[in-house]
């Protein structure tokens, strides 16, 4: 699995928490996480594709417009570490957090943690 695969997945991943329509949406998980994708941050857990778009269109009521910007990722061995900035709707700066990966050996994401303080 190569870093540019790695790194295709995960912004198609990060992608899919933005302001995008349902059928882009699915899409970009479709091509980027495993059915069975486990996930977890400070305030949820789940598992499976279905949970984690449950997940994602809550986030979206929440925070109307949000979306991520990667920062830095750190990629060996089908894992990967990311920083990222989430920003407002409005475009403002609204915290940076991290996030852990796994990917199996399909070049799918299986599973997928968040960290932040806010």
């Amino acid at each position: 699995m190569t870093t540019e695969l790695v790194e295709q997945r995960w912004n198609a991943y990060q992608k899919a928490f933005g302001p995008v329509e349902a059928g882009e949406r699915e899409s970009l998980l479709a091509g980027s996480v495993e059915e069975e994708v486990a996930f977890s941050n400070p305030d949820t857990q789940g598992k499976g594709l279905g949970d984690l778009t449950v997940h994602i269109e809550d986030f979206q009521r929440q925070f109307p417009g949000a979306w991520f910007r990667g920062n830095k990722l750190i990629v060996h061995h089908g894992q990967l570490l990311a920083e990222w900035t989430m920003f407002n709707g409005d475009g403002t700066e609204f915290l940076t957090g991290n996030s852990y990966a796994r990917f199996g050996e399909t070049g799918m994401l299986t599973e997928l943690a968040g960290f932040w303080k806010l």
